[in-house]
């Protein structure tokens, strides 16, 4: 009776493995900062019609010029895009110009760039999994 008990919880357990498959971290090198002033704030997000407005995960890490790592935790496997930026002054906020443009450096994963705003979730996007688990980001 135990034996049988052991098999369905084994066998309950292999089925729903597959649902909770997690890659668990994503490590983000982040290369461009213009000094070590600030932080380096990131979003990543996993749905194209919650880009850019509502982030799965967020982090931040104080600047340095030489370049960051960044490390964002329980994530499960998936495709996901990243946006970013060097928060040089600490308000928390891109600073931008009279017309919109940012002043201060920023970037997305696979350096994707958009015309007149922030790349399509799709030009961003890229696949985490246990043999995918780093990404570089070079700011603009």
């Amino acid at each position: 009776m135990l034996t049988k008990n052991i098999s369905r919880t084994v066998l309950g357990a292999s089925l729903l493995a597959p649902l909770f498959t997690y890659a668990g971290e994503l490590t983000i090198e982040v290369k461009g900062l213009g000094s070590d002033k600030g932080s380096v704030l990131v979003a990543i997000y996993d749905k194209a019609d919650m880009w850019m407005k509502t982030p799965v995960g967020t982090a931040q890490m104080p600047a340095k010029k030489d370049g960051v790592m960044v490390t964002i935790k329980d994530l499960a496997d998936g495709e996901y895009a990243t946006s970013l930026f060097h928060d040089e002054n600490g308000n928390g906020k891109l600073d931008s110009n009279a017309i919109g443009m940012p002043i201060e450096p920023f970037g997305f994963s696979n350096d994707a760039s958009g015309k007149f705003g922030p790349p399509p979730f799709a030009k961003a996007k890229f696949k985490l999994d246990a043999n995918n688990k780093n990404i570089v980001v070079n700011l603009k």
